[in-house]
C-alpha cells in the first residue's frame, strides 16, 4: 500500500523530483503507518493482496469471455426473428460463502447480456435469464466455481 500511496503522490504532482521524492516518501510512509495503526491494516494484508493479483486477472479474463459468449448468444435471439424468447427467473441455491464472494457472483451473472440477479438471500440467488437457454448451468457459473477455488485457497475470504 505504500507504493500505492507513492505513486498516487507522484501522479498528483505531475512530475518527479528530488524534493517530490523525499516528501512522497515521508508522506506515504504517514499514510501507511495510520492505515497500520487505526484502519486494521499490516504488511500482511498487503502481501496477501498482492498473491491474489494474478487470480484476480485470472477471474476478470474469465468475466471477460463470459460477457462475450453471452453477447454472441444475444446476438442471435436479435438478429433471428424467428426465435421465440422465452424468459425465465432461475432460484438456486450456492455455495459460495461470504457476502464479498456472493456479491461478486451476483454482479458477475449481472454483467453477462440475458441474464440479471433480482434477489439476494444468504446463499439464495434469483436470477431473470432473458431466455431459458441462458439458464443452462445457471446453477454452476464458471464464476462460482472460480470463486470456490479462490475460497479453498484463501483468498476470497471477506476482510
Amino acid at each position: 500500500m505504500f507504493f500505492v500511496f507513492f505513486l498516487l503522490w507522484v501522479i498528483f504532482n505531475s512530475r518527479l523530483t528530488l524534493e517530490i521524492a523525499i516528501f512522497g516518501i515521508v508522506f506515504s510512509g504517514a499514510l501507511y503507518a495510520f492505515c497500520c495503526a487505526f484502519l486494521d491494516y499490516s504488511p500482511k494484508k498487503d502481501l496477501a493482496a498482492v498473491k491474489r493479483i494474478p487470480k484476480m486477472f485470472r477471474y476478470v479474463g474469465l468475466l471477460l469471455s463470459e460477457i462475450v459468449k453471452s453477447n454472441v448468444a444475444l446476438i442471435q435471439i436479435v438478429l433471428n426473428r424467428k426465435i421465440e424468447v422465452k424468459p425465465q427467473l432461475v432460484k438456486f441455491t450456492t455455495p459460495v460463502t461470504g457476502p464479498v464472494a456472493q456479491n461478486i457472483l451476483a454482479d458477475s451473472i449481472t454483467l453477462t447480456p440475458g441474464t440479471i440477479t433480482v434477489l439476494s438471500e444468504g446463499n439464495e440467488l434469483t436470477v431473470h435469464c432473458l431466455d431459458e437457454r441462458f439458464m443452462d448451468g445457471i446453477d454452476d457459473t464458471p464464476f462460482q466455481q472460480m470463486l470456490l477455488t479462490m475460497q479453498e485457497e484463501g483468498m476470497a475470504h471477506d476482510a
